[in-house]
This record gives C-alpha cells, structure tokens and sequence, in this order.
C-alpha cells in the first residue's frame, strides 16, 4: 500500500500551527471562486475574518475551491439531509458521506488539514492525526488481512452500540485499514450565519460540528484508537486518546472504596452504550440515555471535582474555544455537578482497570455524557483499546435531528 498518505500527516502538525494564526476565515462565502473542472483553484483571501465562525467558513471555501466540480457535488450535501447527518460509524468498511483523504489532491488536503486545525485545538488536532496515523499502524501490523486470520469484524461480543452498514450485519464489512480512507463533508453550505454541519470521520472518529447561526456545536463525537498506548509510525510517536484514558483513570483512582462501590454499575458493557446508535437513520429516536446513576459529583471533595472537571475537558476542550469554553462552563457549574453522576462497570473484581477487556467509565450530566469503554483489540489482540464516544443531550446535532 502506498504510504504517500502519512506525509502529509507529518505536513498537517505544521499546518496546525499555520491555520490557527494564518488560515483565517472570511464572512462572505460568495467571495469564493470556484475551483475547475480539471482540478484547478482559485487563491481564497481570508485575511479580513476576526472571529472563529469567519475563519472556518473561509477554510471551508478554501478547501471547496481547490477541488473539481464532481468533487464538490461529492461532498456537499443538502442541509436538509438528515440521514446524511448521521452517516457516522466506529467501523471500518463502512459507507460514508464525502470524499476520501486518499481521492483528494495534495492541495486539497492541505486545506482541508487547515480547516481542521481552525475547528480543533492543537491537542484535539495531534488527537485527529493520531487516529489517521493509528489505521496506518494497524495496517503495517497486518490489519488490512485481517489481523486474526481472517476474521472480518471485532472480537465476538463488542459490537456494542457502534455503527455498521447499512444492512445492519458485518458481513459487508471489508478491514481495510488507511489513512487515505478517512473522509470529510459538508451537510449544507458553509456559512457565518445559515446552518451547515462538517464531518470529518472513518475508522475511530466522528466529528460532527454542526454550526447554526455562527454557534458551533461539537457532538455527537467519537474517538477511539487502537492500540490505546503510544506507538511509532516512520518515525513519529503518536498517542491520541491517551489522555483522556489517563484522565478517567485518574478520576476514579481518587474514589474511595465506599464511593467505587456506589459508582459500580451491575451487568456487561462490551462497548459504549450511545455509540452511532443512530446510524443511517436520520433520526435521534434511538438515543435513548438511561437513568441517571452512580455518585453525584456534588458529593465529591473539591480535589475530586477538579478531576471531573480535568477529564470533561479533555474531550470538550479537544475544539476551538469559542465552541468549547460556553459549553464546559455549562457542564461544570455548581448547578450542574448537583445532576452529574460518575459511574463505572466491568469486572468488579478487577476495579478500574482500563487493562481488563470490559471495564468501562462514565460521566453523566444534565447536559453532557461521556463514555470511554475498553475493549479486546481487533488487530493487537493481546491489548484493550480505547471507545469513547462525547454527546450533549440538548444539542447533539445543533438539536436539529428531528426524533
């Protein structure tokens, strides 16, 4: 397989730090020319936009100019689309929205890397190309054959509440793990003031941002990796979802025994339980959060809370602030922590062992809900791996999916 694919990956760390001051967006999308059928571009002068919204819709006509008509109408779609909305999915092989990294050109992908970097901070950036590098991984470890001899799909018992094709089995999943694989769209047009939803997903990762009035909101969002740990690609150390497992850890390491034990949730979670649930459906009808259970965060110690805090934002906080800073105050006000649970699951015996296949960690708001579950890797079999998956119950969606 070609490996053309993790250049510019190493390319995209430097164009996080070009975007955020340099690939600024503009509050007039019509300014945009438009690129041509052959692939030609337009130049995109973006140095007039201030705030984020202006910044992103400049990056995203940036980008759209550098591609050919038939690409365009690849990856636009029409905002009133809904089940395109939810055409997101953990899996591999599995039929999405837009154009793939691997069909874009070099200049397009520097443009779309662009976008990304406006949309995400720097950590949530090394967060998205550490996942993209990660399927290369596991494709140099033998993945793209299978990975365990020919079995087409994740160990028996994981499939959770993860996304799968559209005939519901994993009979039509192929694993072709790759980076080039990873796609981006556009659900409506982007604009400082219409509403309009970017995806950027594939294997491990959904980001859904939708925008609404210049208002971004970030979820549903999932990220995972295999393997969960550091690893080391052409040279490059990658850990994308490293720190928000460390975070979680962190959190229930300082849970006392008795409180362990009233955080325990009884039975088996082999994945998170509001991964794309709604997948292909363009509804929230299956999005169903169960009772609220587990130890209220008001009840915690001032240090405790710190550390809800600590790891909320380490998924909130993986976007732009001007998206995330409303949003993790929302979550950690007084007023919220006295509705907001932490629980756990898995193996009782074991405690919070984010090692042992099934354990799993929660954290339950009035608003926000995070889930990180570890299971058996697909590919590195004698290792778990991180699910995790980030919902707003009030705005997932910019709350414009209809039930």
């Amino acid at each position: 397989m070609q490996r053309f694919a993790i250049k510019w990956l190493c390319l995209g760390v430097s164009c996080s730090i070009l975007a955020l001051g340099a690939c600024n967006g503009d509050s007039d999308p019509g300014t945009t020319d438009a690129g041509t059928d052959d692939g030609g571009s337009a130049t995109v002068d973006c140095s007039t936009a201030t705030t984020h919204v202006e910044q992103v819709v400049c990056a995203s006509n940036a980008f759209l100019a550098t591609l050919t008509e038939a690409q365009k109408a690849s990856v636009l779609y029409a905002w009133t689309d809904q089940v395109a909305k939810t055409y997101w999915s953990n899996l591999p092989g599995v039929t999405r929205n837009g154009l793939k990294w691997g069909t874009l050109s070099a200049e397009s992908k520097e443009a779309a890397l662009k976008l990304a970097a406006l949309v995400l901070t720097p950590e949530g950036y090394s967060d998205m190309t550490g996942v993209f590098a990660a399927d290369d991984y596991l494709d140099a470890q033998g993945g793209s054959t299978g990975g365990d001899g020919g079995f087409g799909g994740p160990p028996p018992g994981s499939d959770g509440g993860m996304g799968g094709p559209r005939d519901g089995g994993m009979g039509g999943i192929v694993l072709d793990y790759s980076s080039d694989n990873y796609i981006i769209a556009f659900i409506g047009a982007p604009s400082t003031t219409g509403s309009w939803m970017l995806q950027i997903g594939g294997h491990h990762m959904a980001y859904n941002v939708t925008y609404l009035n210049g208002t971004g909101y970030p979820t549903p969002n999932h990220i995972a990796a295999e393997p969960k740990s550091a690893f080391t690609l052409n040279g490059v150390t990658y850990a994308p979802v490293a720190d928000e497992g460390d975070a979680m850890v962190a959190l229930y390491k300082s849970l006392s025994a008795e409180q362990l034990d009233a955080a325990y949730l009884p039975g088996t979670f082999s994945d998170v339980v509001l991964g794309p649930v709604e997948f292909g459906t363009g509804s929230y009808s299956k999005v169903v959060f169960p009772a609220q259970a587990g130890v209220l965060v008001s009840t915690l110690s001032e240090s405790q809370q710190a550390l809800v805090t600590a790891a909320i934002k380490k998924w909130v906080s993986d976007f732009a602030p001007a998206v995330s800073e409303p949003l993790v105050a929302a979550y950690t006000s007084p007023e919220a922590y006295a509705h907001t649970y932490v629980a756990w699951g898995g193996t009782k015996s074991a405690g919070v062992n984010v090692d042992v296949n099934g354990t799993y960690m929660r954290i339950d708001g009035p608003r926000v809900w995070i889930e990180v579950a570890c299971q058996q890797g697909v590919v590195i079999r004698d290792q778990t791996h991180y699910h995790t998956i980030y919902r707003d119950k009030q705005t997932d969606y910019g709350n414009q999916l209809t039930p």
